[in-house]
Formats: C-alpha cells, sequence, structure tokens
C-alpha cells in the first residue's frame, strides 16, 4: 500500500461522522483549519462567484475556495497534464459523459461516508450514473436538460394549439410547418432532425431517442469494462438503437412527406433564432443564447417529445458532478468542501444564479412558480444519461452513423454495428 493510501484511508476513517453529518444536514460552520480547496470546472467563474458570495457561504467560515475555470473543450486534458506533474485541483466538475475517462483520476467516496441510499434518495436518477460497487465518485450538483424550444407564431399560423408531446405528432405536424420553394429548396423548417454536422446536439437527440427506445447505450458487465450495447435487441425484432437511428434519419429524405432538414442549412440554432425553425431541441443552457441571437422571437419551452408506446418519460441531461482529484493533498476536506457545494443551500442557490435545475430531488420537489424553470425541473427528474468511453470520439462515431446512413453508404442495422465496434 502506497503512503498516499495509507493517509487517504485514515483521512476517510477520521472524517466518517463528519463527512455523513455534512452530507445529511449541512449548515454550515466546523473548522476547516486552513485548507482552501482547489476547484477547477467549465461552469463561468462569473456564476461560480456568486455562488461563493452568497449569504450562506460567506457565513460558513469553514469553507475556502479557490475556483478556476476551464474550458470545457480542455479541462479533461489539462486535469491529465495537471495530475502528471503533481499539481492540478483537488475537486473537479465533471459531466457524465467525462466520469468514465477520469474514473482513474479520481478518489471513490466509500459508502461508509455516503451511503447508497442515501445517495439514491438525495439526488436524481441520472447521478447513480457516478456510483459502482465501492461507492460514489462524484456527488451531483446541477443539471442541464435537453428540452424542446418552439416557435409560437409559426405553430399558430399552422393552426397548431400547442406543441408536440409524443415524437408520432411530428408527422402530420411537418406538412404543416415545412415549407419549400417551386425549387422544392427547403424554406421553413418543421424541426432540425437527420443530419449530424449542422445539427449542433446531433450526439445528445439521437441519444436521447436511443434511451426511450429502450436501450441504455452502454454497460458495464460483471467482468468490468465498458461495453456497447448499440447492437443488443433485447430480445425485440430490431435493436432500439437501430429504431431510434431510422426514426432521426428519415428527416433529412427528401423522399418522405415530413422531409424537412437537409446539410446544406445553417446551423440548427441560427436557423430556429431567424425564425425559420418550428422547434429546436437544444439544452436548457441554451436559452440565454437564443434571446440573444434574437430578443424579438416569440418562442416558449417544453418536455421533449415521449414516445407513446414505452411508457416511460426521459430527456436526455448533462449532469455536473464534484469529484474528488487523486491529486488532492487533503482528501478528507476535499470531500468536506465537496458536500457543502451539493447541500441543499448552495445547489439551490447555483441554480438560480445559471439558471438550471439542481440534481437534489428536496429542491426539485417544489417546482417553481416560473414557467419555463418549471420545465426545466420537469426535465431534470426525467433527465438520463449514459457511460461514454470518451465523448469526443464516440461524437466522431456518432457523426458517422448518421451519415453514413444518409448518404446511402450504410443500411441502419450496419452503420449501428459499425458504431457498436468502435465503441468496444
Amino acid at each position: 500500500m502506497s503512503k498516499f493510501q495509507i493517509i487517504l484511508l485514515g483521512f476517510f476513517g477520521f472524517f466518517i461522522l463528519v463527512a455523513v453529518a455534512t452530507f445529511s444536514l449541512y449548515r454550515g460552520g466546523g473548522s476547516g483549519g486552513d485548507f482552501t480547496a482547489v476547484i477547477w470546472g467549465d461552469i463561468p467563474s462569473q456564476d461560480f462567484s456568486l455562488l461563493l458570495n452568497s449569504p450562506h457561504i460567506l457565513q460558513d467560515r469553514s469553507l475556502s475556495v479557490n475556483y478556476v475555470e476551464k474550458p470545457a473543450e480542455t479541462l479533461a486534458t489539462e486535469f491529465t497534464e495537471a495530475l502528471a506533474t503533481g499539481a492540478g485541483p483537488d475537486l473537479i466538475i465533471l459531466t457524465q459523459d467525462g466520469l468514465w475517462k477520469e474514473k482513474a483520476k479520481l478518489v471513490v467516496i466509500p459508502y461508509a461516508n455516503i451511503s447508497e441510499r442515501d445517495f439514491k434518495q438525495t439526488f436524481v436518477e441520472e447521478g447513480e450514473l457516478f456510483l459502482d460497487s465501492s461507492g460514489a465518485y462524484a456527488l451531483p450538483l446541477i443539471i442541464d436538460p435537453l428540452v424542446l424550444y418552439y416557435n409560437r407564431d409559426l405553430l399558430s399560423a399552422a393552426g397548431l394549439a400547442r406543441p408536440m408531446a409524443y415524437w408520432d405528432e411530428i408527422y402530420s405536424a411537418a406538412s404543416k410547418l415545412t415549407k419549400k420553394d417551386p425549387a422544392l429548396n427547403l424554406t421553413q423548417s418543421a424541426i432540425a432532425l437527420g443530419e449530424a454536422r449542422n445539427i449542433p446536439r446531433a450526439k445528445e437527440i439521437l441519444s436521447l431517442l436511443m434511451l426511450q427506445a429502450g436501450t441504455p447505450i452502454t454497460a458495464v458487465p460483471p467482468t468490468g469494462g465498458l461495453h456497447s450495447e448499440l447492437n443488443n435487441n433485447f430480445n425485440l425484432s430490431i435493436s432500439p438503437a437501430e429504431s431510434a437511428l431510422d426514426f432521426y434519419t428519415q428527416f433529412s429524405n427528401p423522399a418522405k412527406a415530413f422531409y424537412s432538414w437537409n446539410r446544406s442549412l445553417i446551423d440548427a440554432q441560427t436557423h430556429f433564432t431567424s425564425g425559420d425553425s418550428a422547434y429546436y431541441i437544444g439544452f436548457a443552457s441554451e436559452l440565454r443564447a437564443l434571446k440573444n441571437k434574437n430578443p424579438t422571437l416569440n418562442f416558449a419551452v417544453a418536455a421533449v417529445p415521449q414516445s407513446r408506446v414505452s411508457g416511460k418519460t426521459i430527456t436526455f441531461g448533462r449532469l455536473r458532478a464534484v469529484a474528488i482529484s487523486r491529486g488532492s493533498k487533503n482528501p478528507a476536506q476535499a470531500l468536506a468542501a465537496a458536500t457543502k457545494l451539493v447541500a441543499r443551500d448552495s445547489a439551490r442557490a447555483l441554480s438560480e444564479i445559471m439558471q438550471l435545475a439542481p440534481a437534489r430531488r428536496d429542491i426539485l420537489s417544489a417546482r417553481p412558480s416560473d414557467s419555463i424553470l418549471s420545465v426545466f425541473y420537469d426535465a431534470a427528474v426525467q433527465s438520463r444519461g449514459w457511460l461514454d468511453p470518451d465523448a469526443g470520439a464516440t461524437k466522431d462515431v456518432w457523426n458517422d452513423m448518421i451519415e453514413s446512413v444518409t448518404s446511402g453508404r450504410a443500411r441502419s442495422f450496419e452503420a449501428i454495428n459499425k458504431a457498436n465496434e468502435e465503441i468496444n
């Protein structure tokens, strides 16, 4: 056993009762000594500064934090490089799609500190991606779910009284919402689906459809490792992943009556803010950008459409969580800082600052009066995700899977099998 492991076990043993009490009942107080927790994450530093200057944080003299904002694109690389040089943060804020790749660089929080039962009762279901047999690898903080943005004027002009709630409603709506010029070029689109390169959230949307269809996308078998479930039929005639890919890609097929998108159009978000798309599926965090791009756009927010046959209500969520770095010189104090950051008052404050949903069930149970935030809160409870072996690499796999079908290079089952092999 290394010297670090001995120190780590000693600290955790001493802080078991303190950590459990902090997790369940934290109200401030205690002694943090001279420890300052260095935290890295992609949350804007302005937002995190507002959190650290909120009254309940300022009153807690035991919590000292130095937050460093890192670009989402370079966070993982910088984290790896810092650990290699013996530097780096005490805590890192990562998303569920970064967990698997970073797992070996994190300190697991044993169930002796935070029981599995307490974890599941405290945090939303998607947070369970951070659990394994040995404990929790991160504590959920905030959720950024996929939601459905819709142009109220375009829906009204088409005689549609409400946004679609189920995916099958798009077939009839598309004929009313999609418009073409005499040369059959799209001048107005029902929704951006079917392509990859000009749909920024293509990977997440297709993941959503797969999760709704019934595949977890990946799984951890008893033998360990991470295994793709894309070609698993689950006793169905075709795999849920293939069904999802079939559904997604049909909207870029000009031969279909509900054809509504192609790769020559501008990016999906800009197409929507220009007033040329009736629907746009994006993250809750995109709300600010949508308003800034077109302050006069008359749009609203709803839950993403659901499968009418699955019996489940699911959206895809980007879940941020706080993890302890293996490079921390004081993992026990880092744990104490992490539990304070995900405590009820802190989670609520950050939620209000970022205008996103917290990951705590006790806060989500009280729906806000704001019509948009209430959608985000509901979506947070319904959010799911999957263990991603390498978010950047699988984005390329997803894009190739989509474009191989839309270009005619492969049939759906062939594209799924190829993606399955590449993930494994």
